[in-house]
């Protein structure tokens, strides 16, 4: 399977293309497959980000193909016709033996451009019920039901799947009839190389202080408002803390849920940082929050921060209803769970000394590495990723 052609709607040059799309496809050059790779960018991106980009990508001989990605009521509509013709013509130019599509919209434009090349739908999440829990798309109307039809087609009529967690995979055989076909669990992973070995807990904990940090999307199903409220009640109860946020496009979001909260400005920082800086940013912070609305599709997901607060050596603290949080919880000392009911309602005393005690825990930093270079790392989401190819090569 030398020649791929992998479409993203996520770009490049986000942070997920970064941290997530680029390794995994340099893992597989490194295998010996050949990528064309379409996908979708910021029009305000610089000169200067996408020159070094094309430069990394020519060097692992890796042709990049870029539509823009505007914001707008119909740019939707645009993005799509615009992808059914970069997947044709790709197709034509560059005869794929595989398509390898990173999750629900490169598998609609996939199969609204009606190309024949077998595809690897690498099924990143249960978009289409996730989008009807938040409000995006409406149960029952026409725009759901074409995108759960393609959805379901992408699922049934592939040649390999990619899950991320072993829940989804379950969630996944009980809600569509999955082909036998090569399957991998492979979570979403960090270069765990790129951090600098902690030792004990966080970097100010000697002071008896905690340095939160939220790390990625605070748009919903994301809940800066209840990750803020947990800080705020924290200090209210005496606890030396702040938050800071390390975000590239949300701030007027992560503003109004401080309002919404009450929230002292003076204990809350928003920092736009490039991808490349995240791993020594990290460094300086003591605890990592991921809070999200749950649901049954989003129960099953993996937010990539996890594996860089941990790759970090931060422990984590997480509102419940997200399965491998709930899991690593449970067998490990590096997860702590904060029960969103108790949190609306005013967390008790016995809860902030559960917290802090975990966050200041003497080896907790060294503990999260370890549990990072187990569970999140990058090479070993790259071995399966290779194992993946060669199984699906092997019955093509």
């Amino acid at each position: 399977m030398k020649n791929c052609l992998y479409l993203s709607y996520d770009g490049l040059l986000d942070p997920l293309g970064q941290s997530q799309v680029i390794p995994y496809i340099e893992c597989l050059v490194a295998a010996g497959h050949s990528f064309t790779v379409i996908s979708y960018e910021k029009v305000n991106r610089s000169v200067q980000e996408i020159a070094s980009l094309e430069r990394r990508l020519r060097k692992a001989d890796v042709k990049w193909l870029r539509l823009p990605f505007r914001q707008g009521k119909w740019e939707v509509v645009k993005r799509v016709i615009a992808g059914i013709a970069a997947v044709r013509k790709a197709c034509r130019r560059t005869g794929p033996d595989i398509v390898h599509l990173r999750g629900l919209m490169p598998a609609v434009i996939y199969k609204l451009s009606l190309s024949r090349v077998p595809h690897l739908y690498d099924f990143r999440g249960f978009a289409v019920g996730e989008w009807t829990d938040i409000g995006k798309i409406r149960a029952g109307s026409l725009a759901h039901q074409v995108l759960q039809r393609i959805d379901r087609s992408a699922v049934e009529t592939a040649c390999g799947l990619v899950v991320l967690e072993k829940a989804a995979e379950a969630l996944l055989r009980k809600t569509y009839k999955v082909p036998n076909v090569p399957l991998k669990v492979i979570r979403t992973c960090t270069d765990v190389a790129l951090y600098l070995p902690r030792e004990g807990s966080g970097a100010s904990s000697r002071r008896e202080s905690i340095h939160f940090v939220h790390l990625g999307g605070a748009r919903r199903p994301y809940r800066p408002d209840l990750a803020l409220k947990l800080v705020s009640q924290l200090l209210k109860n005496g606890i030396d803390c702040r938050v800071e946020f390390l975000n590239e496009r949300d701030h007027a979001d992560i503003g109004a849920a401080a309002e919404e909260v009450g929230f002292p400005q003076d204990r809350m920082t928003v920092l736009r940082l490039d991808q490349k800086r995240i791993p020594h940013a990290l460094q300086k912070y003591d605890c990592g929050l991921v809070f999200l609305d749950s649901s049954p599709w989003r129960r099953v997901c993996s937010p990539t921060k996890i594996g860089e607060y941990l790759a970090a050596g931060l422990p984590v603290v997480s509102l419940n209803g997200i399965d491998v949080l709930e899991q690593l919880a449970s067998s490990t000392k590096c997860v702590e769970i904060v029960n969103q009911e108790e949190l609306l309602s005013g967390i008790g005393m016995a809860t902030i000394d559960r917290l802090t005690s975990f966050i200041h825990r003497p080896g907790v930093g060294l503990a999260c590495q370890e549990l990072a270079r187990r569970e999140c790392s990058l090479d070993m989401a790259g071995r399966l990723y290779t194992e993946l190819y060669a199984e699906i090569e092997a019955r093509l």
